[in-house]
């Protein structure tokens, strides 16, 4: 077992408020509360607008890409490249345009369903 270290008092300085007065500790330095909105999807600036088939497929694949798990998006038309740019930006993940086809890398089927139903794809199905 080791040691512990002793922590040491400042004169002075006001301690920190507990995570459970957090809310009062703010509200003493004046920070007002607000009602928490909810996050979409960010606008970039210059994403170009793709347009969708009668359908849009999300599925998530193994095989052939040496055991490593990617989304793989269908039905997009359009400035493939420009808008799996946008869409690298927005889910926080690489991605790349093989033939007609999208490839997110990891397991995105949510996060991609929902950022392109809010791009305006009107039917999104996700497989497997």
């Amino acid at each position: 077992m080791g040691k512990r270290k002793k922590q040491k008092r400042r004169e002075g300085v006001a301690e920190a408020p507990t995570s459970s007065a957090l809310g009062a500790g703010l509200a003493a330095l004046g920070f007002q509360a607000r009602e928490a909105t909810p996050q979409s999807a960010p606008d970039l600036p210059g994403a170009p607008q793709a347009s969708f088939g009668p359908k849009v497929v999300v599925r998530r694949e193994r095989k052939g890409r040496g055991g490593r798990t990617v989304t793989v998006v269908t039905g997009v038309r359009g400035d493939r490249a420009g808008f799996a740019k946008a869409m690298r930006k927005a889910l926080g993940c690489g991605a790349s345009v093989e033939g007609d086809t999208i490839v997110l890398q990891g397991d995105l089927t949510a996060r991609a369903r929902d950022y392109l139903a809010s791009r305006g794809a009107k039917k999104v199905v996700v497989g497997n």
